[in-house]
């Protein structure tokens, strides 16, 4: 009679762990990006800068937000409108969003009263940057008149939100 053998395996089963190597920080291109500021929003770029108050930074916020529930988010994206990915699709309350509807509105005709739409559409929805924002220093050096005058613009269009949204010097954050 031929007796079995009992094979003793190791407690640990599965695939053996890899050696950690400390935190992954990207490719070496995304980390000198983000290093260069390249990777960050642009108002939250001012804001670090020093070009914003908090304030204004909210307001810019507040109003991509805004824009955001009123057209969508504005990207470029391919969508099948027919599926909804399985996602339960809450109903919507009319009356909240005819709301945010006139809050959209009423923002745009107070910034449009100063010509001040299309500099801050740009910078706060479309995240454009201007090239005083792209130079490779994280100090605002000699700046040209052009970047002095949209620098201005951009702080007298949010604080014209600011007002409007009672956010002048507030603790709403």
């Amino acid at each position: 009679m031929i007796s079995a053998t009992i094979l003793n395996f190791p407690r640990k089963r599965g695939r053996p762990k890899s050696a950690h190597r400390g935190s992954d920080s990207g490719t070496p291109e995304l980390v000198m990006k983000r290093l260069l500021g390249e990777t960050a929003e642009t108002l939250d770029l001012c804001l670090e800068r020093g070009i914003l108050t908090s304030e204004q930074h909210w307001c810019g916020i507040h109003l991509r937000w805004l824009y955001t529930l009123r057209h969508g988010v504005p990207s470029v994206r391919a969508m099948d409108p027919t599926h909804f990915g399985g996602i339960e699709i809450k109903i919507d309350d009319q009356e909240w969003r005819i709301a945010r509807e006139k809050e959209y509105h009423e923002a745009i005709k107070k910034i449009g009263v100063g010509g001040y739409t299309p500099l801050i559409m740009g910078i706060c929805v479309y995240n454009e940057r201007p090239a005083f924002l792209k130079a490779r220093s994280g100090k605002l050096i000699a700046l040209s008149k052009n970047a002095v005058v949209i620098i201005e613009n951009l702080r007298n269009g949010l604080d014209i939100l600011a007002t409007h949204w009672e956010r002048r010097n507030s603790t709403h954050q």
